[in-house]
């Protein structure tokens, strides 16, 4: 039996990033997944400069449209528009961003397999076993990046940790009329803690809407009327489709100092790292996916604590998801001041900047609340 430097569960943007890396350092990596690519996922699809500057290719291929502009909106009318001199997001579709990460992936020297359900996971000093009903796999590391439901976490961590909480989507893709080019649109009228959201791929819009709220329920029928509102009932609606994001990466710390003999990592939405006030996903999969790669690399090539490496390799994306859900708690417990001060015309650039790039996050958010602050006192 072949026993592989390391396996990687689940083939997605954060599984990719790490089999990529371990592939083109020339380690020999199995990537297992369950499903046949290219396959159906429920995203937005986005994709900010950052996620496009941490990725090891060019996805221009796969990408639909490109976008400098972000609308946001609220249900009494206000709205506002924050332009980007330089392009925001690139606009994919996850189907066809999976299936093309996965062939770079495997172009890399990655191998894969389809399997069925993990059934046992047994990690020890010497490396890391792992079964499913008809076949059993061994090799010195694994990386779990299967996803919010994840199995490697289950067996792993047992079925609820505490550092790990959900957050949930629901999307449609929708077909207009007139399919003209337009923004990509925040409206934080219609969900509580969260929004609803139009990106555009240039032959359909993806709409959805997002909550971090465990007790705010959205569901078919609330979609489909913001959809016929917005669209003024013009809109052909296709295949809507759920997702949970998978939140508490920031709290984890205590819990992953020595998980299972520190050779099983979870990353991505396995590992809580989607970010809470943003909803967004890709770039923290890709980032913990690296982190995880690097550390599994410096461990086999140099003998080093795989576990400290990748807890210092994602030390930067905790510490920004920690000021992303103290944020998201800030915003939605003080929304109107909240949404005033990310429209203020004085912050739009620095907002639209910091969102694409993922940087001065701190800087910008003790700013908003200090100009919050001032406004309620003035008012």
């Amino acid at each position: 039996m072949q026993r592989w430097d390391a396996i990687v569960v689940g083939a997605g943007p954060a599984g990719c990033a790490a089999a990529y890396d371990l592939a083109a350092a020339s380690h020999a990596v199995l990537l297992l997944d369950r499903a046949e690519f290219p396959r159906h996922k429920a995203c937005a699809g986005g994709l900010t400069r950052k996620t496009l500057r941490a990725l090891r290719y060019s996805v221009a291929p796969v990408t639909r449209e490109v976008v400098s502009a972000v609308t946001v909106e609220r249900r009494s009318g206000e709205a506002a528009t924050l332009t980007s001199r330089n392009p925001v997001c690139a606009m994919t579709v996850r189907q066809e961003l999976d299936d093309f990460c996965l062939r770079k992936t495997l172009a890399a020297g990655a191998q894969f397999a389809r399997i069925g359900t993990l059934t046992a996971l047994e990690a020890g000093s010497q490396g890391v076993t792992v079964a499913t009903e008809d076949t059993v796999f061994r090799s010195s590391f694994v990386v779990g990046a299967d996803g919010v439901h994840s199995r490697v976490r289950q067996l792993l961590c047992g079925e609820g940790p505490k550092w790990f909480r959900r957050g949930f989507a629901l999307e449609a893709q929708v077909r207009v009329a007139d399919q003209s080019p337009s923004d990509v649109i925040f409206d934080f009228g219609p969900v509580r803690r969260g929004y609803a959201w139009s990106f555009p791929k240039r032959d359909h819009l993806n709409v959805g809407m997002y909550t971090e709220a465990p007790d705010e329920k959205i569901d078919r029928s609330r979609l489909l009327s913001w959809i016929a509102e917005r669209f003024d009932g013009a809109a052909s609606v296709e295949r809507i489709t759920g997702q949970y994001l998978g939140f508490g990466a920031e709290g984890f710390e205590a819990e992953s100092a020595r998980p299972a003999e520190g050779r099983v990592f979870l990353v991505g939405d396995a590992g809580g790292f989607a970010d809470p006030l943003t909803g967004e996903g890709i770039y923290e999969a890709v980032a913990s996916g690296q982190a995880a790669a690097a550390a599994i690399d410096t461990a086999l090539l140099e003998g080093a604590s795989a576990a400290e490496v990748f807890a210092l390799q994602t030390l930067r994306l905790r510490r920004d998801l920690r000021l992303s859900a103290s944020g998201a708690r800030w915003f939605y417990s003080n929304f109107d001041l909240g949404f005033r001060a990310l429209t203020a015309p004085v912050f739009r650039g620095a907002v639209i900047n910091a969102y694409a790039n993922g940087t001065k996050i701190a800087t910008l958010a003790n700013a908003v609340r200090r100009f919050a602050r001032t406004f309620a006192n003035r008012a």
